[in-house]
């Protein structure tokens, strides 16, 4: 068997298991993977139309009365934050700077949450349109914007798991529906990046499919932790992009 379709049918995988526990995590393993044996022009309009097909299937599933009350803040502020980040990536201004600037946030406030349990995240309809601004900037940029708004939801202790993981789904699938317009509009969906979508995903559909399993078998405080693992997971892939 070729080596690289043994890597990216584990890798494609393992990120379809990752939003059924969490809600998000796909673009952050992917990133972090297949940059390895496909080209980064390539695997940034990759993730994010693999990203959103696993995060529609995931928010379809999941979806809870409560969920358009507290993603529409999230969405608002995205659509302008996808607008930026597409012109940002078209400039790559700083992109360097920027990308230390937030993984290093992010490193810093998952290791806070994981090691003293205390949240200072707002969670107010305010703090949510600039989660979501900052969000659509670095997902259309980076393909990193589930991180923040784990951060956000996770903040959140009204919420269940299964309304966290709805939560986040859906703001990242109506995200990536964002991204995926503004790729195609800057004719960044090639022939390649098809091919490697159709490649990878039997392996994503699988991955949702086991993930889908294991979730009610664990408990919100796990699910919590997962989000902060990632988060961590994905401002350690910035630092090497």
């Amino acid at each position: 068997m070729n080596p690289e379709f043994l890597f990216l049918a584990v890798v494609f995988f393992v990120a379809g298991i990752v939003p059924e526990l969490i809600g998000f995590g796909v673009a952050s393993i992917l990133m972090a993977t297949i940059p390895f044996v496909i080209p980064v022009p390539v695997a940034i309009p990759l993730v994010a139309i693999m990203s959103t097909i696993a995060t529609g299937i995931v928010a379809l599933q999941t979806k809870t009365r409560e969920t358009i009350e507290h993603v529409a803040p999230l969405l608002i502020g995205s659509i302008l934050g996808v607008v930026l980040g597409m012109f940002f990536l078209e400039a790559i201004i700083n992109g360097h700077v920027v990308r230390m600037f937030l993984a290093i946030f992010l490193m810093s406030y998952s290791l806070f949450g994981m090691l003293l349990k205390h949240h200072i995240w707002p969670t107010g309809k305010i703090a949510g349109a600039f989660t979501g601004l900052a969000g659509g900037f670095f997902g259309a940029s980076f393909n990193i914007h589930g991180p923040l708004v784990g951060l956000y939801s996770s903040s959140n202790g009204k919420l269940s798991k299964a309304q966290t993981k709805n939560l986040i789904a859906t703001y990242m699938f109506f995200t990536g529906l964002f991204t995926v317009v503004g790729h195609t509009a800057s004719n960044r969906i090639t022939n390649d990046v098809l091919m490697y979508g159709l490649l990878g995903l039997p392996f994503i559909l699988l991955g949702l499919a086991v993930g889908n399993k294991i979730f009610g078998r664990i408990s919100a405080v796990w699910i919590k932790r997962g989000i902060y693992f990632v988060v961590f997971f994905a401002g350690v892939t910035l630092l090497l992009l």
